[in-house]
């Protein structure tokens, strides 16, 4: 139990407590990005869907960003239509298949990228300052360990996180 001033703040050590720990920072983490990144005209999900372009060479289909982002396909649809408009992607016919769409980052869209790249990069150095580097590798490690633990785990599941029904497999398996 850690006491903090007046507040006496319990810490659960439970397997449930710890995940419900990691996804309130989560959770924490992500609105405040949300606010800061609206201060930018940006929010969490246009720039998750930029930032994954931009790391994957400015282009790329709906599906792999849906993939990559961890969304539906409909939700990117919606982010890409919305980005579109602002001319800073653009949909065009894939070279290898032209019945596959390619999404491409547009000169816009770079220019946008390469401002707003220096201010998240502050933003990212201010939330992090608060963890030694040791501590923050550690971290580092035990995220891409649960990354690794679930994201296989995630091929049995469609992508909205419900279970998808196996061949012979009973409703409600």
């Amino acid at each position: 139990m850690a006491m903090t001033g007046n507040t006496r703040r319990i810490t659960d050590r439970t397997p449930l407590g710890t995940l419900l720990s990691i996804f309130t920072s989560y959770e924490v983490l992500a609105r405040f990005l949300e606010v800061e990144l609206r201060q930018h005209n940006a929010t969490l999900i246009r720039f998750n869907v930029m930032t994954t372009l931009f790391k994957n060479g400015g282009e790329m289909t709906p599906s792999e960003i849906a993939e990559s982002v961890f969304r539906e396909k409909n939700t990117i649809t919606a982010v890409l239509k919305s980005l579109e408009a602002e001319g800073v992607i653009r949909r065009q016919p894939s070279a290898d298949d032209r019945r596959s769409i390619k999404v491409v980052i547009t000169d816009k869209g770079w220019d946008v990228a390469n401002r707003l790249n220096p201010i998240v990069q502050q933003l990212s150095r201010d939330i992090l300052s608060c963890i030694d580097r040791e501590r923050l590798e550690n971290l580092v490690e035990t995220m891409r360990d649960l990354r690794e633990n679930l994201l296989p785990r995630l091929s049995h599941a469609s992508g909205n996180g419900r279970h998808r029904k196996e061949p012979g497999e009973a409703i409600g398996a």
